[in-house]
């Protein structure tokens, strides 16, 4: 008997319920993941099928993400970001390996960064979930990524008061964003592919702005990798995270 699974026991990602062996998630959650399936619009992500977005031209040239931020996917995702559950990280960034390993078949990237976090929320929160994410990923990088540089000091953001991101609408989001962030300093970008990383794309507007920086500052290439995004971005309620912390008892 391994005495450390009555130790610590193995919980599922989603929920953190007992997770039977052999399972990655338990029987419960499973049936509540929401896969985000092929072909996908370029613009947004989302599914062909789903896709209700303007096509309005974006900084950046593609962006990846296997599931929808609903069920049990989102139920993770806020697990990680309010609680940095390992367990989380690890089974969202094979989820993620995967789809980078698909999608972005053939490709290859110059530098692997994340959606930055200013000072004043790392130091409250701890942690950026971003950069969990692609820590885990590059303990074992997909083939893209194989001889990529890690550069998670590649954004900055701007210490500056203003509202948090996902208590805003998409027009919001656009207007607390802008002029946030900036590039690093001695970082030469020039003619460079970047693989851009966050845990969920909403609106767009994050990922889009960094996107145009990176541009501005000479990359040639910019695509993203998220673990969700949803489907009908301009509807994003502005208390949604309070609500699913209570439900989840954060």
């Amino acid at each position: 008997m391994d005495w450390s699974d009555l130790l610590f026991p193995k919980t599922c990602p989603c929920c953190g319920g007992e997770l039977p062996d052999g399972q990655t998630v338990c029987d419960g959650c499973a049936p509540k993941i929401r896969v985000n399936p092929s072909p996908h619009c370029p613009c947004c992500g989302v599914s062909l099928r789903s896709c209700r977005c303007a096509k309005n031209e974006r900084a950046y040239d593609r962006i990846v993400a296997p599931f929808f931020y609903e069920g049990a996917i989102r139920d993770a995702l806020l697990r990680l970001k309010f609680g940095k559950h390992e367990d989380v990280a690890r089974y969202l960034a094979f989820e993620l390996r995967e789809a980078i390993d698909a999608r972005y078949f053939g490709e290859s990237f110059d530098f692997l960064t994340v959606v930055p976090m200013s000072r004043t929320r790392y130091a409250s929160r701890g942690f950026n979930q971003a950069r969990t994410l692609a820590e885990f990923l590059m303990k074992d990088p997909p083939e893209p990524l194989r001889d990529t540089l890690v550069d998670y000091g590649l954004l900055k953001k701007r210490e500056r008061g203003g509202s948090m991101q996902h208590l805003l609408g998409a027009e919001g989001r656009r207007k607390n964003i802008r002029d946030a962030v900036s590039v690093g300093p001695n970082r030469p970008l020039e003619g460079k592919s970047v693989l851009l990383l966050d845990d969920i794309v909403t609106t767009g507007a994050t990922v889009g702005e960094c996107a145009a920086i990176l541009r501005l500052a000479g990359a040639s290439r910019v695509c993203v990798a998220a673990v969700a995004v949803t489907r009908f971005s301009e509807k994003i309620a502005g208390n949604t995270i309070q609500e699913e912390q209570k439900r989840l008892n954060f």
